[in-house]
This record gives C-alpha cells, sequence and structure tokens, in this order.
C-alpha cells in the first residue's frame, strides 16, 4: 500500500474553491488511478461550503460549540475545564470538531452534511478522471481518551464497503470468530492524516494505492460504520452528554 500526498495552493477563509484547488493539484501529480482511495481533510470541505465564523463575531465559543454539538458535556464537568466534549457525525471528539488552525481569524466548523458532499465529490472526479472504482474518505483529527497527540478519524466514506469482516472464519487454531470486524475507514484514515500533518504542509490530501482486499460500490454503506447508543460497549462514559443544537 502506497500513500501519496497532495499538495495544494494555501486555501484562504471564509470560503475557496477547495475542490478545484484539489483537482489542480491532482493533476499536476497525474491524477487519480482507478482502484484509488483518496483521503480528503474536512477543514478544504469545509471552506468550500463556506463554514467559517469570524472569531471577532463571537460572544461566546461554548454557546457556539453547543449550538455545532449534536450531544454535548458542559465545560464545568471535564477536569480543569479544559474543554467542551461532544458528540459530532458519530464522533466524541472536544468542541464539535471547532478548528482554529490553518484558519485565519476564524472559526472553522466541520462540513454541514459530510455524507452527502463526501458523495457528490466522489462523483465529479470519478467522473473527471474517467474512473470505475474510487473510494473517498472524509477525515478529521481528534484526540483519543488516555493518549496524547492527535489521529485521523474517518467522518464519512463512499465508493467501498467500510468494514471488513471476519465474523465466521477460523483463527489460527480453529477457533471461529464470532464479533471481529476491522474498520477499514479509521484505519485509512488515521494513515492518511499523518502524512496530511498538522501544520503549514499544504497537504490537505492523501491517495492511498495499493489497498488490498478492498470491495468497491457504488452503493452508500457508509451507515455500516455507525453504532448505535444501545450496542456500544463504551455508552455508559457518554449517556449523561446534553442534546447539543446539531443534526440528532
Amino acid at each position: 500500500m502506497e500513500l501519496i500526498a497532495v499538495h495544494t495552493r494555501r486555501l484562504q477563509p471564509p470560503q475557496d474553491d477547495s475542490l478545484g484547488a484539489l483537482i489542480e493539484g491532482l493533476d499536476s501529480m497525474g491524477g487519480l488511478q482507478d482502484g484509488d482511495v483518496l483521503a480528503i481533510t474536512s477543514k478544504i470541505v469545509s471552506l468550500y461550503e463556506g463554514r467559517a465564523v469570524a472569531i471577532s463575531s463571537v460572544e461566546d465559543k461554548d454557546q457556539l460549540i453547543i449550538s455545532q454539538a449534536d450531544y454535548y458535556l458542559p465545560r464545568e464537568m471535564v477536569p480543569h475545564g479544559y474543554a467542551i466534549l461532544t458528540i459530532k457525525n458519530h464522533v466524541l471528539a472536544p468542541s464539535a470538531g471547532i478548528d482554529e488552525s490553518n484558519a485565519a481569524s476564524y472559526y472553522i466548523l466541520l462540513p454541514s452534511e459530510p455524507e452527502k458532499i463526501n458523495r457528490d465529490w466522489r462523483d465529479i472526479l470519478l467522473h473527471h478522471y474517467n474512473l470505475s472504482n474510487l473510494g473517498l474518505i472524509l477525515t478529521d483529527s481528534r484526540s483519543m481518551p488516555l493518549r496524547r497527540g492527535v489521529v485521523g478519524v474517518g467522518l464519512a466514506c463512499a465508493g467501498f464497503y467500510p468494514l471488513r469482516d471476519y465474523r465466521g472464519q477460523l483463527d489460527l487454531f480453529g477457533r471461529p470468530m464470532k464479533i471481529s470486524q476491522t474498520n477499514i475507514v479509521d484505519s485509512l484514515a488515521a494513515a492518511a492524516v499523518y502524512v496530511m500533518g498538522e501544520c503549514a504542509e499544504q497537504t490537505p490530501a492523501v491517495i492511498i494505492r495499493g489497498v488490498k482486499d478492498l470491495h468497491f460500490t457504488n452503493n452508500d454503506c457508509s451507515s455500516e460504520l455507525w453504532l448505535d447508543p444501545g450496542e456500544d460497549i463504551y455508552e455508559p462514559l457518554y449517556h449523561n452528554f446534553l442534546p447539543g443544537g446539531g443534526r440528532k
């Protein structure tokens, strides 16, 4: 498997033609090939949508966070009041994904409908490069409990089945696997975000080439990745979260 960073011009908030800039960057390096997976940071999609709010216009950032969160834990319940913990787009993360890095004097919000725009961009790229099979992952960075630093996570995927299912297969000693499934989307997103970097690299996308055993499809199957809270073994950690102002 090969990971190839895609360099673009500097994208400007509050809104920019980041799709055009991405295609220019891809064209300059020979474009996409059939069977590629393209990982794109959600920030450039947000800039495409104009999902930027001037910091000077925000009186209370906490209220902005709550308005964007699907669910949230108030700041006073977080050690040292470091952050408002939120659930947004099926991800447990601080601040509803609102980001100030590489954003001039703006807060960059997450895309309004990440799954839809991810499918739309995939359709455009399929047509532009005359491809049959293409995977697209919309990524973000998040911190993890009991770990320092951030890792990549997938906010949306399109073009391939998101899970590798081992259930029913035999392990090394002939014991049938009962629940094991590999999360392909977050595994690839973590590798891609590492290659993208977190500072001034200007590499908001990564081509992932040569992924083995990937099953491409035009069906919308991204929801197969999302787990209902009632089935989540970690639900006791967030069951006290309050409804926010965003999508439910």
